[in-house]
């Protein structure tokens, strides 16, 4: 099998017996995310892995994913609030928490420096949406376009904002360091704008020459951005749950290919990522619309799948990966030729 898996680890698949079943099944790295895991996590993780290496003779590789500059909305009050369509909305930096008909805190003390009047402003993965009326101060001014339940925690995209604080924030330094002192193959640096913020990070590295980088691909700003970033990165991954906030999501097919492509030219590995089967979560089979989209990922030279709450906190781990794994055999077997019988 040419094309590798990725799985994410966490609390449905982080026991030893679990590991193994994956491991046994074909996972070739396992994804350790930081915007979740602890250091003591990492670190059993991580002994359990050389074990198994060792005792099996395999070669399976640990992604250590950097949380990155991730903008969050504050503590809302309990239930949450209904934004409606029309509504006039302030979003400031506080640790506060919301007030009825005050602002709304966020978690980001520059966002005002850098976002303009216009600029689109998406909250809950993208299901509403605002426009910026006003900058004054530290105080952002939106317009709700698309209205919905806002609670507590929720992330913040801003598409067409080049965030000068982008790349590696303090925690992901503390992670990096930590992550080289244990032992670590592949680093994910999240929400990469540019192709500086992976030559900041290809610096941290420094002489951890084994060390890849995987710039993760997840803002409308880096496509500007792309052959360069492709270049100083070791493999891109195509992380579809921001990217398809950021990008109109008819678009997010194109870019996907698009994408590939581009790493392709320059020899870089491509991963697929995001909702592979995410219908697996809770249900013991995929839906065809999941096997059609590995099937096409594969078909474009997908050269990784990863999956991500599939494995991480999903009720059926192992049969995602068994799921994967069969369909990613079948389409390269039409590929190469080999079996191509209806």
């Amino acid at each position: 099998m040419n094309t590798k898996i990725i799985a994410t680890i966490g609390p449905k698949s982080e026991a030893p017996e679990k590991l193994t079943e994956l491991l046994n099944a074909g996972v070739d790295i396992i994804r350790v995310n930081f915007s979740h895991a602890s250091y003591d996590q990492y670190k059993r993780i991580r002994t359990f892995i050389l074990n198994f290496n060792k005792e099996y003779k395999r070669n399976v590789a640990i992604l250590l994913d950097l949380q990155g500059p991730r903008i969050r909305v504050g503590k809302m009050p309990e239930g949450g609030i209904t934004m409606e369509e029309g509504g006039i909305y302030n979003f400031i930096f506080s640790s506060e928490p919301h007030k009825k008909g005050g602002v709304i805190p966020i978690d980001n003390k520059e966002l005002h420096l850098d976002i303009k009047k216009n600029q689109p402003l998406f909250l809950c993965n993208g299901e509403i949406e605002l426009v910026v009326t006003a900058v004054k101060g530290k105080n952002i001014t939106a317009k709700v376009i698309h209205g919905g339940l806002l609670t507590s925690n929720k992330g913040i995209n801003v598409p067409d904002t080049n965030m000068r604080k982008g790349g590696l924030t303090p925690k992901d330094v503390k992670d990096l360091n930590f992550g080289l002192k244990v032992g670590v193959e592949y680093v994910g640096l999240s929400f990469v704008q540019t192709a500086t913020d992976v030559l900041k990070l290809r610096k941290l590295i420094g002489k951890n020459k084994n060390v890849k980088i995987i710039s993760k691909i997840e803002r409308a700003i880096a496509l500007k951005n792309i052959d360069k970033i492709i270049i100083v990165s070791d493999m891109i991954m195509i992380a579809r749950g921001d990217l398809g906030i950021e990008t109109p999501i008819e678009e997010l097919p194109l870019v996907q290919k698009n994408l590939i492509r581009h790493a392709h030219w320059h020899r870089t590995p491509a991963i697929i990522a995001t909702q592979v089967m995410t219908s697996m979560i809770k249900s013991q089979s995929p839906t065809r619309a999941e096997i059609s989209d590995i099937a096409n990922a594969v078909l474009d030279g997908a050269d990784i799948v990863m999956l991500s709450d599939e494995t991480a906190v999903g009720d059926h781990a192992l049969a995602a990966v068994k799921m994967l794994k069969k369909v990613i055999n079948r389409t390269e077997q039409y590929v190469n030729k080999t079996h191509i019988n209806f």
